[in-house]
């Protein structure tokens, strides 16, 4: 009976009206105990029977055996100590926990119905007495039940306890920072009648193959809720922008629940990286009408999410509008399904090429009838193998693709119950590669105005030229290339502007012709002639946005060129973090979240830009850098786990000594960061100014570096409008008094994490 879903859904319903019955029955009466059924009261007498009653969470988490009940009494327990001084931190790789608890079916039911007034309680999270994101409860069990209860983390809310206000306690910090509630390793969660608080990374007991909340309460902002679950008659406050990091495993399914904005963003989503979503009768509220809502925010062709009957502030709403083809609105329902119609599918995107081997797509379907389709007139550029089954074979069956055509496979249920359950493979079909475009003028190297210009004809027959040029600088015998100046990051990189070591040198140019259908050409290498000090413009700026930065580790530092590489401070000794030095430290490219446009992200963690000037000596300097965070809400990085990034000038790039500004997040606030001026000797870094907190990181933010005499100085400010409910100063300004040093050079180092975390470098200028 556990195998049909649906049996096993209206069991579960069955066995939890009966223990809503039985729990208002024992809040008046003591349950009977034995080594099955255990209780937990903090107000036992002392001549309560010692072998089935607890007065703390721990010691009856020590008493569970294989199957056991435990009841518990109104009050607040804490599964972690609050006022223990250490530092908490995981094993094995893992978060630091609260407790563990492993028992094979277990239940834990709250005596009272009024779930606020049985609580159990942490008050921990990253950074805030714990290393890592700290996890009140991990469950080992295969079943797990829990009813009439608060689980709370309070590392960044208060918990009030109206029943004895005495057990109130005030939030740990309010810079909130991941905390999360709990995990469960097992096939099944039943939550009935339970409240969730947190805020960030909430995790309502996530991990379950199959997890059920029914009249829940949660609270949270991003990256925080069950993304495997189904949801009834649940109520979820929003204090972020999206509540799911993902929901890939199974989809989540809400039905008959609110959701209640409580923030004032203008745009809301459900998931921060996609994944299906149905909701069904549900409500949103929010505090304007004109608030748009996405199923995600960088929408996928392949997504598919389910609504009915969902409205915004009362009246009927489309979510993801910006995408159509994303949403699938049902009119009505033979019955109330019990489970999302997640559809799995192998792949979800997929590219053919002309001529090229078919694709194999399969569902995993459970049994369930399957259709798959191909929409006109697409079916006319690739075929099926068969309509229906879990398996299908796609082929090309056009002969004539002059562009790439992107179309969706579509795989369906149609068992005629519910709702039809959707998976679809977007499939793009690229053109035959055609041979490398020829010259029709060869390569030949200007200079002019302090910029040297590589000029070519190529036989691109209407395309696009995609040529790859590198400019490089022979060695003083003119026998190799000293160093990559330039890169083509975003198309061919026709110009260079000239440096002043690349005086008395000969410029090399490197070309592999292609246009946007042909293979890379066979590599071309032109020689200019020596570059003079007259051909230097004169006074010389060094200015970039990036397209021109070569992305791989660079080998060694060469004067008058950028090296990208990694590298971990030492004053991340404490984080056990690394990168692989294997693969590139920055990728240039589009952007997201408050990146906007295209610029240089790190790609991984320890990501450091280093410019090392002509050989000489430097006096007064200046650099402006101009950044996109990704993060919108001023926070800057992932989390306080020595997360910075520092802007250095008057940098020698061989001793790491110079001078800079360091922009860090702390736990001090959640939506901002601190800049603090510094000073680095031989590596090690110290202040050198006191730190301001500012909401001044966001996006279109200008920092500016100046150097003149003994005089540091630092102003950062945004075109993002300052938040209405901050009193944080929204401009920058610092200044130190240092001792001159004879370096010119620059750096950037990164150490916060990747992905979502990132920080866009858009354009520089220096000037000596």
């Amino acid at each position: 009976m556990m195998n049909n879903n649906h049996n096993w859904w209206c069991l579960c319903a069955v066995l939890l009206l009966m223990a809503v019955g039985t729990a208002g029955a024992q809040s008046v009466k003591r349950p009977q105990l034995d080594q099955h059924h255990l209780l937990l009261d903090a107000n036992l007498d002392q001549n309560e029977n010692a072998a089935y009653c607890f007065r703390s969470f721990q010691e009856a988490v020590n008493h569970l055996g294989d199957s056991c009940i435990l009841y518990v009494a109104p009050g607040v327990y804490w599964v972690d100590n609050p006022d223990d001084p250490e530092i908490k931190v995981g094993k094995d790789g893992r978060e630091p926990f609260g407790c563990v608890v492993k028992c094979r079916q277990l239940r834990i039911v709250g005596l009272d119905t009024l779930a606020q007034n049985t609580v159990l309680a942490a008050q921990r999270g990253q950074t805030q007495g714990a290393v890592g994101n700290f996890t009140m409860l991990d469950i080992w069990s295969d079943s797990l039940v829990v009813e009439n209860l608060t689980l709370g983390n309070y590392c960044n809310v208060d918990l009030d306890y109206p029943l004895n206000p005495a057990l109130s306690r005030k939030k740990r910090s309010d810079a909130i920072t991941q905390a999360h509630v709990g995990y469960v390793h097992g096939k099944w969660l039943t939550a009935r009648n339970v409240r969730f608080i947190s805020r960030l990374n909430l995790n309502p007991l996530n991990g379950a193959d199959h997890s059920y909340y029914e009249n829940c309460h949660f609270e949270c902002t991003d990256d925080a809720m069950n993304g495997t679950a189904v949801y009834r008659h649940c109520t979820i406050d929003l204090y972020g922008q999206k509540p799911f990091w993902s929901t890939f495993g199974r989809g989540a399914m809400f039905v008959d629940c609110d959701f209640n904005v409580k923030g004032n963003n203008r745009e809301m989503f459900f998931c921060k990286q996609g994944g299906p979503v149905t909701l069904i009768d549900c409500r949103y509220h929010a505090p304007s009408d004109s608030i748009y809502i996405g199923w995600t925010a960088y929408p996928q062709k392949w997504l598919r999410c389910y609504q009915k009957n969902f409205t915004l502030n009362g009246k009927p709403y489309i979510i993801g509008s910006r995408q159509q083809e994303n949403t699938i609105v049902i009119d009505s329902l033979w019955l109330q399904p019990d489970e999302p119609p997640y559809l799995a599918i192998n792949r979800h995107e997929a590219e053919m090429l002309v001529g090229g081997q078919p694709l194999k797509l399969h569902v995993r379907s459970d049994g369930r009838k399957v259709e798959w389709l191909i929409q006109p007139p697409y079916n006319q550029i690739a075929t099926l193998d068969t309509s229906t089954g879990d398996s299908v074979t796609v082929s090309i069956a056009c002969d004539f693709v002059d562009d790439p055509i992107s179309f969706p496979v579509t795989a369906m249920t149609v068992d005629g119950e519910g709702m039809s359950a959707v998976a679809v493979c977007q499939v793009t079909v690229q053109p035959p590669l055609l041979p490398a475009p020829t010259f029709l003028k060869a390569p030949r190297i200007s200079i002019k105005d302090g910029v040297a210009r590589v000029g070519y004809q190529l036989n691109l027959q209407g395309r696009e030229d995609v040529s790859r040029i590198v400019w490089g600088r022979l060695d003083s015998d003119d026998c190799q290339q000293e160093a990559v100046l330039a890169d083509s990051n975003n198309g061919p990189q026709h110009t260079y502007k000239l440096r002043p070591s690349d005086v008395g040198r000969r410029l090399v140019v490197s070309i592999r012709p292609a246009h946007s259908r042909s293979v890379k050409g066979m590599l071309t290498q032109i020689v200019s002639r020596p570059i003079t000090a007259k051909d230097i413009k004169a006074p010389y700026c060094l200015e970039t946005d990036f397209s021109d930065v070569r992305c791989q580790s660079s080998q060694g530092l060469v004067p008058d060129a950028w090296q990208a590489d990694g590298y971990k401070p030492a004053d991340t000794a404490e984080y056990p973090w690394t990168f692989d030095p294997k693969k590139p430290m920055w990728a240039y490219g589009e952007g997201f979240n408050g990146a906007v446009g295209k610029g240089l992200l790190q790609a991984q963690r320890g990501a450091r830009l280093m410019y090392t000037p002509a050989e000489g000596t430097y006096t007064d300097m200046t650099l402006t850098l101009q950044v996109d965070p990704t993060k919108t809400a001023g926070q800057g990085f992932g989390s306080a786990t020595g997360q910075y990034m520092d802007v250095c000038l008057k940098f020698d790039t061989q001793t790491l000594t110079g001078y800079g500004l360091r922009i860090i997040r702390t736990t001090k606030h959640a939506k901002a960061v601190d800049f603090y001026l510094v000073k680095y000797q031989n590596g090690t870094v110290m202040p050198i100014s006191d730190a301001i907190s500012s909401t001044c990181y966001r996006t279109g933010c200008t920092i500016s570096l100046t150097v003149k005499g003994d005089l540091l100085r630092a102003h950062v400010e945004t075109v993002t409008p300052k938040p209405q409910d901050s009193t944080l100063p929204h401009v920058v300004d610092l200044s130190a008094t240092i001792a001159p040093l004879p370096f010119g050079g620059i750096a950037i180092q990164h150490t916060g994490s990747c992905g979502e975390s990132t920080t866009m470098l858009h354009h520089l200028m220096a000037t000596w």
